[in-house]
């Protein structure tokens, strides 16, 4: 990502691996919301750039801040080692809804 915090949506959704037309959906509500903003490019009018506002930053630090505070509490006991481990399996497990109906039994 730019040092700007900005990049382009398509650029975007493929860094966060979801669909663009899913992305939409999650830039209404983070623009309603006040914490990314969407504008086109002034080089390509088709184009989308996405940036993350002041309260947007201020959100993500919080929710960093809450991430770490639980990871501690959950893995205090790990070594780093193991937390690296564990991290490592964690992004192996498929998490993708559609793929699975977790609501049949």
């Amino acid at each position: 990502m730019p040092a700007s915090g900005a990049m382009g949506q398509r650029d975007l959704a493929a860094a966060m691996e979801i669909d663009p037309s899913q992305l939409v959906a999650v830039l209404n509500e983070l623009e309603a919301a006040g914490l990314a903003e969407r504008r086109r490019d002034p080089a390509d009018r088709r184009r989308h750039i996405v940036e993350i506002t002041e309260a947007g930053t201020a959100a993500l630090e919080r929710v960093d801040a809450a991430v770490t505070a639980a990871e501690s509490e959950l893995f205090g006991d790990l070594t780093e080692a193991e937390r690296t481990v564990l991290r490592g399996l964690l992004d192996r497990v498929v998490v993708d809804a559609v793929d699975h109906d977790c609501g049949a039994g």
